[in-house]
């Protein structure tokens, strides 16, 4: 669908909401519910008496922190995002920034294609809102995307390393680190031949369009080809990336709340096994994380990746020392702020703006 067909599907946020809703389907409901059955087998077969005990345990106070911390960091994220959209003169108030940043974390959860998804809705969101060019909105998603994986990038660096070199891991953990560095590595060439080589990025843009303009009911395309639309498109997205760069100041502040917002998010483990009294190294909480969040995004189907997350991150801090009972309680805990109460808190959000008039 072209930008300019979602111009037209967004002319009320209830259109909007049933039109994006369609993409949450019975597939993700099943893969959930098997990611759920998955998840629900994995604690049955650990010690379940020891993770209940951890748990009951666990200090409320420094607990609730680490919700804190997820929310704080999603607000982080927002506002990294809102210096761009000022140098880019794109007029949407901070307090729908959020929102749609909100928004645009629900449906990263529940349909998983590497981040497409949530920045799909953000772009369309802003369009709609603000009847600004969809070039230069998408200018903005695309450089905020870039800015938000670089505190990523390093922290995987130094995580990865530090597994490497301070513990024996097994022949499939190794394999799933280098697989994740790998393609991490392979991301960042990607968005970075966006910004480098915009003409050769332009002709891939048109090779996939003119394979998709076969695909796409001559109604939606109101006299332009999908072709046409992605010309267009890459022609604006250029004009509004060099106006971005320009904006050394906006950028300059951009990746400061960008990387406030990693630290949010990488502190929620942290409160959480504070909340329990156990001490793990900073860094080894940094390289779990990069780990989960890697996962969680491959674009499988499953909302969350729910099952195997929490079996990759529980089997790594017991591979470091944690006690196995504790692995799956603090797992579970973070999961909880993570994923469940981040798919909670933007689901509802995004209800309500369906309902707005």
């Amino acid at each position: 669908m072209g930008a300019k067909q979602a111009c037209c599907l967004l002319e009320n946020s209830s259109y909007f909401a049933s039109k994006t809703g369609k993409a949450i389907k019975l597939k993700q409901l099943f893969l959930l519910i098997l990611g759920v059955v998955a998840l629900t087998v994995f604690i049955l077969f650990s010690d379940l008496g020891s993770i209940a005990k951890y748990v009951a345990l666990a200090d409320k106070v420094q607990y609730s922190v680490a919700f804190l911390s997820m929310i704080l960091g999603v607000i982080a994220y927002a506002v990294s995002w809102i210096f761009l959209l000022k140098s880019a003169k794109v007029k949407l108030s901070a307090l729908k920034a959020i929102e749609s940043t909100w928004i645009s974390v629900f449906f990263n959860i529940m349909v998983p294609t590497a981040s497409v998804s949530g920045e799909v809705v953000r772009i369309l969101y802003v369009v709609k809102e603000t009847n600004d060019n969809h070039g230069t909105v998408a200018a903005t998603v695309f450089l905020h995307r870039i800015i938000a994986f670089l505190p990523f990038i390093f922290g995987s660096i130094f995580g990865f390393l530090y597994l490497g070199l301070f513990y024996n891991l097994p022949s499939y953990l190794s394999s799933i680190i280098i697989t994740i560095s790998s393609l991490l590595i392979f991301a960042l060439f990607v968005l970075l031949l966006f910004i480098v080589r915009p003409h050769l990025s332009m002709k891939i843009g048109i090779k996939v369009a003119s394979f998709l303009d076969r695909f796409v009911p001559k109604r939606w395309k109101k006299g332009s080809s999908i072709i046409e639309l992605t010309e267009r498109a890459f022609s604006e997205f250029e004009k509004s990336m060099n106006v971005l760069k320009r904006g050394k100041l906006g950028i300059f502040f951009s990746i400061v709340f960008a990387f406030l917002y990693w630290v949010f998010d990488v502190l929620v483990a942290y409160f959480v096994f504070s909340s329990l009294n156990f001490h793990i190294p900073f860094i080894l909480i940094i390289a779990v994380y990069t780990i989960a969040i890697s996962i969680q995004i491959i674009p499988i189907g499953i909302p969350g990746m729910v099952g195997f997350v929490e079996t990759v991150m529980s089997g790594l801090y017991t591979i470091a020392g944690v006690p196995f009972g504790l692995s799956v309680a603090a797992t579970v805990m973070i999961r909880l702020v993570m994923m469940w109460f981040e798919a909670l808190v933007g689901g509802l959000i995004f209800w309500l703006y369906s309902r707005r008039p």
